[in-house]
């Protein structure tokens, strides 16, 4: 009997689990069909611009070129699906790490999801894109695409050890020192670190020099305000959905054992 109990808590944290990442991916959904909205209306008549460019430029274009799958497809249920999946593995990520570090801080759960939010942008997106920025169709090489995808990843992966080692240093010193000295500690670590990252990774720009100024700004924006909706969107969204889900798990707790759940 004294098992079965104590076998309780265990369950009831392993369901809590899964009610988070079930909001996490539903949320990813809702955000989804947002920046996909956005995608289609501005970024996509930016992508078709430069595609343009690009074919009047490529004097020995054939039709093999095209691909195997048509840009209407592509701009269509190929986007949709893309930024599907993109927004509910971010939904699925949030929930992980919410429920990794549920119970440590003492914020409330959608704080701490807001946080969680905007460090994986800044380690994941923002640092990554200002050191190797988003480029339209017709800018870069063929022959050197591999070598920037590799670039780009090694990016993400570096900045977010960065991130994890100023998330440990801030959480040492908040064993010393007040939390938000801590977090600024943490902060101040990261900035440092990305900074120097950023100094050593090479330099990756191949913009020809005619392809025109505006438009590359303006796929760029595009990208960016993309990236933004993604992750503020989940922030707040679910968010919110993780502060009903706790909520109410702590208040089934209480009436069930007389105790909140952890």
């Amino acid at each position: 009997m004294a098992g079965t109990c104590s076998a309780f808590p265990a369950i009831e944290v392993i369901a809590m689990i899964q009610r988070l990442l079930l909001a996490g991916m539903l949320s990813g959904l809702i955000v989804a069909v947002f920046a996909f909205s956005f995608a289609r209306v501005y970024a996509e008549p930016t992508i078709e611009r430069a595609i343009a460019l690009e074919e009047v430029g490529a004097h020995d274009h054939d039709a093999a070129d095209e691909g195997a799958v048509s840009r209407n497809t592509q701009r269509n249920a190929g986007l949709l699906t893309g930024i599907a999946a993109y927004c509910t593995a971010l939904g699925a990520f949030l929930a992980i790490g919410l429920a990794c570090v549920h119970g440590r801080l003492s914020v409330r759960p959608r704080s701490t999801v807001w946080t969680l939010a905007l460090t994986g942008y800044v380690a994941l997106v923002l640092v990554p894109q200002l050191k190797y920025p988003a480029s339209p169709p017709g800018v870069g090489s063929a022959d050197t695409i591999g070598s920037r995808t590799e670039l780009y990843f090694v990016m993400i992966m570096l900045s977010a050890t960065c991130l994890a080692a100023s998330v440990w240093i801030a959480y040492r010193s908040r064993r010393r020192m007040k939390p938000m000295i801590a977090a600024s500690i943490g902060g101040g670590t990261f900035v440092a670190l990305a900074t120097v990252l950023m100094t050593i990774m090479p330099a990756m720009s191949e913009t020809p020099h005619d392809f025109p100024s505006g438009l590359l700004f303006e796929f760029r924006v595009h990208a960016g305000v993309l990236q933004l909706i993604v992750w503020g969107g989940l922030g707040v969204l679910f968010g919110q959905a993780a502060e009903h889900v706790i909520e109410h798990d702590r208040s089934q707790g209480v009436s069930r054992h007389g105790m909140p759940n952890a």
